[in-house]
Formats: structure tokens, C-alpha cells, sequence
């Protein structure tokens, strides 16, 4: 997409054996497959869980902090569970070590045009995944394909986008011509952090933290998903099972 590349499915974290450095040259290169990953002995990380995050679920040498001790790599590959309960900070680091980086939020948008947006009408198989029960693999759903290419960018898993901002403190939504998608900026004043976090997520928001933004809603809010949505009502450091990324180059 004009001079980027933007993977073309949502991101699956994993563990490689140190030594391999073919397997490790070909995630960065996009080339790498589930077969070749299996076959080198690869071990996916923090793929989207049935029930709750643990805080735990990239193992204890890549915390949630980013400061990781031993590396893990976000591959573009069809036919697997998109790695969810990440921090921005383990999205970013498992970028970089693939030798990318997290989208910035406005090659998001454009990578995502022309993406079918079915809002409640999902048919569980073919259309994006915006109101299911759970995840579909990577690249699964066969229509959920943007003009450029990429797969699953409305519903699926929320995705985080590179930028910082002030958090979102309210919600309204786009226009019908913009899908009725939600959105959630804002510039807040100054205020106490909340007592906890929300049943969904492991860490709480701070309006006095920095927010981050992820994209494109979930596999399960309906017409609140699509290309337009944008929520920035979470700091870098939240936890949900819902949300995941995307590399570029």
C-alpha cells in the first residue's frame, strides 16, 4: 500500500527456537507458513483465550511492560487464532523484533478501505466476524478483505495503532455513511483513576495515563464495529481478550 506494507492478517505471536535463523528471516519476510512454523518447532503465544487473559499469557520473558528477556515474533499467517491479551508495549517490541512496526493510525484507515461491513448481519462464515461468539482464524472469512488486501480489519479483534493521545473520556458514533461506527476521543481534565478495571480487561484505566487507540471493534458489538471505529479509552498497558494488532514495514 503506496510505500508501506501492511501484513495481511492480523498478527500471531511466536516463540521460535533462538538458532533458527532461516525460520526467524522468513517471518520477517512474510514468508513464513503454520506448516514451517510447526515443522521448526514455533509454539504460538497468547492466542486468543477461550475464557480470560492471564497477565501471563506471552510467559514471564515477555511481560506486559515490553521489557522482554527473550524474544518472541509477530507473524502474518492464515489459518490460526490472532494472539489477543496484549499490552501496546508487547505489540510493539513483537513488531520490532519481526523486524516492523505497529501501524500509525491513519495507514490503518487507509489499509482498511473497501472493507464489507456487515454490522449484526454477520453470516458466521463468509462475512466479517462483528456479531459471533468467538474469533474466526486469521484470513477465515473469505469476504473480510479490504481494497488493498488486508483480511479482518472490521470485527475480528480490536487492533492497536502506533499513536499516543490524550484518553478518550466520551463516546458517540459516526454517521450511516461511515457504518454508525463507535467512537471514543476526547481530551479529559484531570481525574482520580477508577477503582478497577472493567470485567473484559486485567488493568485499569487511568485518565491521568496516556491513551493508546485501537481499531475496528470485535468479533461481537455488531453495527459498533468496521472500518470507522476507533476507541481510545485505554492507556498502553490494557489487558483484553479481544484486542490484538497488526505489523507494517
Amino acid at each position: 500500500m503506496g510505500p508501506i506494507c501492511v501484513d495481511k492478517y492480523e498478527a500471531s505471536v511466536w516463540s521460535i527456537p533462538p538458532k533458527d535463523d532461516q525460520l526467524i528471516g522468513k517471518v520477517r519476510r512474510g514468508k513464513a507458513t503454520v506448516a514451517q512454523l510447526a515443522a521448526g518447532g514455533a509454539v504460538q503465544m497468547g492466542a486468543i483465550p477461550m475464557t480470560g487473559c492471564t497477565g501471563f499469557d506471552y510467559g514471564p520473558d515477555f511481560p506486559p511492560s515490553g521489557n522482554w528477556t527473550a524474544p518472541l515474533y509477530a507473524a502474518s499467517v492464515a489459518g490460526v487464532p490472532p494472539s489477543t491479551c496484549a499490552t501496546w508495549f508487547q505489540a510493539e517490541q513483537a513488531c520490532r523484533l519481526s523486524g516492523k512496526r505497529l501501524l500509525r493510525n491513519e495507514e490503518w484507515q487507509a489499509a482498511a478501505a473497501g472493507t464489507p461491513d456487515p454490522g449484526v448481519n454477520d453470516n458466521h462464515t463468509a462475512t466479517c466476524a462483528t456479531n459471533s461468539d468467538f474469533a474466526a482464524l486469521t484470513g477465515a472469512r473469505s469476504s473480510c478483505i479490504s481494497r488493498w488486501g488486508a483480511h479482518d480489519m472490521a470485527g475480528n479483534v480490536r487492533e492497536w495503532v502506533a499513536e499516543w493521545i490524550n484518553p478518550g473520556v466520551g463516546c458517540t458514533f459516526w454517521d450511516s455513511a461511515h457504518g454508525g461506527d463507535l467512537s471514543c476521543m476526547g481530551v479529559p481534565q484531570p481525574a482520580a483513576p477508577p477503582a478497577g478495571a472493567t470485567a473484559r480487561e486485567l488493568v485499569s484505566f487511568d485518565a491521568n495515563l496516556p491513551g493508546a487507540i485501537i481499531r475496528g471493534g470485535n468479533y461481537a458489538t455488531g453495527d459498533r464495529n468496521g472500518i470507522f471505529a476507533i476507541y481510545a479509552a485505554v492507556n498502553p498497558s490494557n489487558i483484553r481478550r479481544s484486542t490484538g494488532f497488526r505489523c507494517a514495514d
